[in-house]
């Protein structure tokens, strides 16, 4: 009988760089997950490298502000999970901006490509 081999599903993690984040991370690439990390610098992002396997984790360049940098990060994704959050405003991080526009960003998205969404906010809502 031949045995058919299925690549990984890919979870694409914004935010995934974060201190809520690396968490996440973790726990996707020990259920087997392939996990692309999206963020705004990936270059000091490497730290989420190792805690998967040798290519099992990527962190590419994005910004929930750019919404080509968006479209471009989930490109072939299965799911998408969103943890971006600021909980004060500085410089061109404001509340609108990362909340209200990133969000809406990631949600059109993931919906575009056909790949779930889970969002996690920050802000404590009620």
């Amino acid at each position: 009988m031949t045995e058919i081999l299925q690549t990984p599903k890919l979870v694409v993690v914004f935010g995934g760089s974060g201190f809520v984040g690396r968490h996440v991370v973790r726990a996707l690439a020990k259920r087997g997950y392939r996990i692309r990390v999206a963020c705004r610098r990936p270059d000091l992002a490497g730290h989420v490298q190792p805690l998967g396997n040798v290519g099992q984790i990527q962190p590419v360049q994005a910004n929930v502000r750019v919404r080509w940098s968006v479209d471009r990060a989930v490109q072939g994704a299965d799911h998408v999970v969103n943890l971006v959050a600021i909980l004060h405003e500085t410089g061109r991080q404001k509340f609108g901006s990362v909340h209200e526009f990133g969000s809406r960003a990631v949600a059109e998205a993931a919906r575009a490509v056909g790949a779930g969404l889970t969002h996690v906010s920050a802000l404590g809502a009620t």
